[in-house]
């Protein structure tokens, strides 16, 4: 009973990196939208997106159900309770981060290419965030305590750079489409790197 309970405790937890993996392709897709220039490159990453976000959708589902089965079956105590209470914790953002990835799409698609060169400081700004996310990855599933604080310093620099650029827009008397939609990405870019620190964070609850 207790090497069945290890086992399939592993088995869930190698299906949610598979979750990661999928959130990881979305921040690279997003990523590449912000830098690209062509037409039907950006087409095609905008609906690599949208299908990636429909995937993670389906994934986390499945593993959220696969896990509370496990709860119910098994009744982990102790240090498997908080790895399955954790696990929960962190499915549920990765699979915002991804949404937010679809936002920084629909964004692009609707309000402003977000590639254009007066918006280039943005390409930064979503390299920083797959290194958050990445560094969170490291800190919950292969226990890099030092992760935990690369992760809370991107943090604390993105937040900064997002107030800084509200304080900006507050002294503009006509907003333009491209800063409505580098608002818009600064802001879930910012939600990116948050859910990425509760994911690092995660790592601490169980050890």
């Amino acid at each position: 009973m207790k090497g069945d309970r290890a086992s399939n405790l592993a088995s869930l937890e190698k299906r949610a990196r598979r979750v990661h993996e999928v959130t990881l392709e979305l921040l690279r897709k997003t990523h590449e939208l912000v830098c690209s220039e062509d037409v039907e490159e950006r087409e095609k990453l905008i609906k690599d997106v949208e299908d990636g976000v429909a995937l993670l959708d389906v994934l986390k589902r499945d593993v959220t159900e696969a896990l509370l089965a496990y709860a119910v079956r098994y009744q982990p105590l102790g240090n498997d309770f908080r790895r399955v209470h954790a696990l929960l914790d962190v499915l549920y953002d990765m699979f915002r981060i991804g949404r937010y990835c679809r936002e920084i799409a629909l964004t692009d698609k609707y309000v402003s290419r977000l590639s254009d060169e007066s918006l280039k400081d943005l390409r930064k700004l979503t390299e920083l965030s797959i290194r958050a996310y990445e560094k969170a990855f490291e800190a919950f599933f292969e226990g890099c305590r030092e992760c935990v604080d690369v992760v809370k310093e991107i943090d604390e620099k993105v937040d900064k750079l997002y107030v800084d650029f509200l304080k900006e827009i507050g002294s503009m008397r006509v907003v333009e489409s491209k800063i409505v939609a580098k608002t818009l990405a600064l802001r879930h870019i910012e939600r990116i790197v948050d859910h990425s620190v509760s994911i690092a964070m995660g790592f601490s609850s169980y050890v």
